[in-house]
């Protein structure tokens, strides 16, 4: 679990916490605050993914966040969209790192940099769809508009794994 942990260990459990809870407040200055019951089962579910992150408790913080948002934030689409998805990402990532190997090994400087420059190639996604959707603001946005977004996404994420491909992707 957590006995053991290196610094560089400690810094991807605190991205690895701190992800979800900072992707649901990211909307507050905008008007979109969530309940304090519900950002509590957040931060619960968080602290789980830190402590076993190669576990299904990742999946369940992210999937509260992102269904928070679904139900809350609807069509409304505020600029810390962009906020929520890098923090979701940063969340997922430091976990993908931290679940590499045993906990008192620390992460391979290598890994970490892969990882970070697939993760900065991905979320540039999430700015560049924000930005189609303000333009179209007002407008009616066909539905075709968000299938586009998500098969750039599915084709960036793809072409960077290709560009920066793990050891395991890499074969043995």
């Amino acid at each position: 679990m957590i006995a053991g942990l290196t610094p560089a260990g400690w810094v991807l459990r605190a991205v690895i916490v701190l992800g979800p809870p900072v992707a649901l407040l990211a909307a507050a200055p905008e008007g979109f605050v969530p309940s304090t019951w519900f950002l509590l089962v957040v931060v619960v579910a968080s602290v789980a993914f830190a402590a076993m992150p190669e576990q299904y408790a990742g999946s369940l913080a992210l999937l509260l966040v992102v269904a928070w948002w679904a139900a809350v934030i609807g069509a409304a689409m505020p600029l810390a969209v962009v906020v929520a998805a890098a923090a979701l990402l940063a969340s997922h990532v430091a976990a993908t790192v931290a679940a590499y190997g045993p906990t008192p090994l620390p992460p391979e400087r290598r890994v970490v940099l892969r990882w970070g420059r697939r993760s900065a190639a991905v979320w540039l996604v999430a700015p560049l769809l924000w930005l189609v959707v303000d333009a179209q603001r007002g407008r009616a946005t066909p539905v075709s508009y968000w299938v586009a977004g998500l098969a750039v996404a599915l084709v960036l994420a793809v072409l960077v794994a290709m560009v920066y491909p793990t050891r395991l992707d890499e074969g043995t």
